[in-house]
């Protein structure tokens, strides 16, 4: 029985976190990189470029609005998103935790369980504070959505900065 614990142990967890790049997402990568370190488990950090809503009209009466994602990268080299997310993966880094970073655009909750069974996650977390209100995750879209999907469990971690 001993063997069978101690194997398990060896076998490194995936945790999914979930960031908004506010600055309530340094609070959930401490916390993210806490767990990670007592689970020995690797971390992918992932952020979702939500499609921006643009309008097209055509004509008097008629028009309609479709998704315009906003590109990832300049000529210039990478965007402050991705930078902001190579710092936040610095940090992690810094406390000896393995990291992955994931850029995606898409919708938030489709693009979280994607990449969730994607990296095969042992847990998903997210925050609940930082751009979107804590009410809204709680009682808003993503919480609503993505409960009833989920494939793994899913930790919440209070983002916020007055404690």
């Amino acid at each position: 029985m001993g063997s069978v614990c101690a194997v398990n142990r060896m076998i490194m967890k995936t945790l999914l976190v979930a960031v908004d790049l506010s600055d309530a997402a340094n609070l959930v990568v401490a916390k993210a990189g806490g767990l990670a370190q007592q689970l020995l488990a690797k971390v992918v950090l992932l952020h979702v470029f939500e499609p921006k809503p643009a309008y097209v009209p055509l004509g008097e009466t008629a028009g309609v609005v479709i998704g315009a994602a906003w590109p990832l990268t300049t000529p210039q080299g990478p965007s402050e998103e991705e930078e902001r997310l190579d710092s936040l993966a610095d940090v992690l880094k810094a406390l000896g935790v393995q990291v992955e970073t994931v850029a995606v655009v898409g919708l938030l909750v489709d693009e979280i369980l994607e990449q969730s069974v994607e990296c095969d996650a042992d847990y998903i977390i997210l925050g609940s504070g930082g751009r979107v209100e804590s009410q809204h995750f709680l009682t808003g879209n993503v919480f609503t959505e993505i409960v009833p999907r989920l494939t793994c469990p899913m930790i919440v971690i209070p983002a916020k900065t007055d404690r």
